[in-house]
């Protein structure tokens, strides 16, 4: 999906209509900035509850700075108190009855609310509280409620600033509610903001959409643009750019306030968590919640927890191996915030990109990106069974979704498929073998994005494999090597150390390991059997009777490995060749040793399981 790079100066106006409303007028011109050229249009359906958003000049910003809209939104450090002075206005046609009917205690459970949220986003680092001795109610104004949005706020502005003090600063913030229904163009809310964590905000008088609002307009107090989704007629997943700017499926536009499992996407009733994208952007929460995996290559498969809990890493980043796009992987469950919205179409794996109407917004891929109806999506997550496409090809599989009702705990499996990580396997007979090795880090192939499968591997190879697949992390080598020819300061010193203290590799008989030598195929096989013979809760090789008659034609009974070389037919880890024989004295090759070694794996794992020590 294109990223937008259209000014952070963006003022959205969008129409709240309602069964019980008239159509009204398009707010001037003026309001809403061009998109940049070349960029896919901007759209909302007329009606979308929103509310509207204005960044402020400089000069009303409180002070003078070089932060940009975002200001400190990348920074876990920032942290504070949004002072909020409140108050209800008498406008110059309202009656004095009229604005005491101003709820001002549903006013302040707005802001309450914003606060006890933003609080839960931000690791309780940051909040907003009513600064009482600066509330204000029935403040006389010579606005009137004809005016539009922008004209009474300024008004109340400037006589705010005059007889009541209020000046524009960091943490501080003016939020102004008036005896009106709604705002011009149909707007349930306004706010401007700078980049200081502070701003302005008017509100008509509180309804149930007052919660949301609020705390979504302290969202763009703090950096954060709208929750937008990717719109398509074909109802393509996601989309790249196209020759001449914009995308190249012409049908796709970005449906503004789209993605309406997130806060900052279209008002309702609820207060559902910011998607990971915008967490991420702001700096949000520990740090640890989201899992950047980096460039994706081959597949690798991660485990995803309820994205509105509280456990580390419970999303995933990664970043598109052809496009280098990032995309957020994360799993809205009825948890949280995630209460009572996270249900049907809506309870999966939500993919989210930074990027949208503004560099500052974020963007859902849905399942389908047709036009849905009414204001708010039914079809937000991936199910199970479904693969997601970035439009550079790489896959995202839904492995499965588990979730009890009523738990607070659930999981799903995704598995990222960036295609081979190798550029030579194609002519292998061990793919899958080679693959597996490399989604368990096992193996990484060569600095030139080879494997070289048909090559012998090399005996330090071999005790890399090993290591990775066995040792724990904990094992410490010794200050003294155990074979003359693998100094402490070899590449893969630690490896054949543990190696030979496992008992897995002895050497030979003049103190050498031979590290560059290629293996056998007969010494493979007693490395594999000593492993499971050692150090498996139910070794593989525990009681195991080498067979009266051989397995393979040219491996004698009683020969040397004959033991072990028999066990890998039993074990399933080695059929041989196709004539019967077992070349015991031919190097393995790198494609067989990791069909080797995923046979092992799978052998123990139907067979107890191995536990290394």
């Amino acid at each position: 999906m294109q990223l937008l790079t259209r000014t952070a100066a963006v003022v959205t106006a969008l129409l709240l209509s309602t069964a019980a409303l008239t159509t009204i007028s398009a707010p001037p011109a003026a309001a809403v900035p061009p998109p940049s050229p070349g960029a896919p249009p901007v759209e909302a359906p007329e009606g979308t509850p929103h509310s509207v958003h204005t960044f402020e000049p400089e000069a009303l910003r409180g002070i003078q700075d070089a932060e940009g809209p975002q200001g400190a939104a990348s920074s876990l450090a920032r942290a504070g108190d949004i002072k909020v002075t409140l108050v209800t206005v008498k406008l110059a046609d309202r009656t004095a009855e009229q604005t005491a009917s101003i709820d001002l205690a549903a006013a302040r459970a707005g802001i309450t609310a914003a606060s006890e949220y933003w609080k839960k986003m931000s690791n309780n680092r940051l909040s907003m509280s009513v600064d009482e001795t600066r509330t204000t109610t029935g403040f006389s104004s010579t606005a009137t409620s004809g005016q539009s949005y922008f004209e009474i706020m300024d008004t109340v502005t400037r006589e705010a600033t005059e007889r009541l003090g209020w000046v524009a600063g960091p943490y501080k913030a003016l939020v102004v509610f008036i005896p009106v229904s709604q705002l011009s163009y149909g707007a349930l809310g306004a706010g401007w903001s700078g980049g200081n964590q502070g701003g302005r905000m008017l509100m008509p008088v509180p309804s149930n959409f007052t919660k949301n609002v609020v705390a979504h307009e302290f969202g763009h107090i703090l950096g954060l643009m709208h929750a937008d989704s990717l719109q398509c007629l074909s109802g393509a997943s996601d989309v790249g750019p196209g020759t001449n700017g914009g995308f190249a499926d012409t049908s796709c536009t970005i449906r503004e306030y789209g993605d309406t499992m997130d806060l900052m996407g279209a008002a309702q009733y609820r207060l559902p968590a910011i998607s990971s994208s915008l967490w991420y952007l702001g700096g949000f929460g520990r740090g640890d919640e989201i899992l950047n995996v980096g460039v994706a290559s081959g597949r690798k498969s991660y485990t995803l927890k309820a994205w509105a809990g509280d456990e580390a890493n419970r999303a995933v980043k990664f970043t598109d191996p052809k496009s280098g796009e990032a995309y957020y992987l994360e799993l809205r469950l009825p948890v949280g915030y995630d209460a009572g919205l996270a249900v049907g179409g809506n309870q999966g794996v939500k993919i989210v990109q930074n990027g949208g109407a503004s560099y500052a917004s974020s963007l859902i891929l849905m399942p389908s990106t047709r036009p849905f109806t009414g204001y708010y999506a039914e079809n937000h997550a991936w199910q199970a069974g479904s693969t997601f496409t970035t439009h550079a090809g790489t896959k995202v599989h839904i492995d499965y979704v588990s979730y009890a009702a009523g738990s607070p705990d659930g999981t799903a499996g995704v598995t990222v498929d960036a295609g081979s990580p190798f550029t030579d396997i194609s002519g292998s007979g061990f793919q899958d073998d080679i693959l597996w090795m490399y989604d368990k880090d096992l193996s990484n192939g060569w600095p030139d994005g080879s494997y070289r499968p048909f090559e012998p591997i090399s005996r330090e190879a071999t005790a890399a494999f090993m290591f990775r697949l066995a040792a724990p992390a904990a094992y410490t080598a010794p200050a003294i090597s155990p074979f003359k020819d693998v100094p402490t300061g070899h590449p893969f010193y630690r490896e054949i150390a543990w190696m030979e203290s496992r008992g897995l590799a002895n050497g030979w008989d003049d103190g050498t390991f031979r590290p560059y030598e290629s293996i056998s195929r007969e010494a493979m096989a007693a490395f594999l059997y000593r492993y499971s013979g050692g150090y498996c809760r139910v070794p593989a090789s525990a009681g195991f009777q080498e067979p009266l008659a051989s397995p393979f034609k040219d491996v004698p009974a009683g020969g040397g490995f004959y033991k072990e070389i028999s066990w890998t037919s039993h074990a399933g880890v080695s059929t041989g060749w196709s004539d019967g024989t077992y070349r015991p004295v031919d190097p393995i090759t790198r494609e067989a040793m990791a069909a080797f070694i995923h046979r092992l794996d799978t052998f123990q794992g139907a067979n107890g399981g191995c536990l290394p020590v």
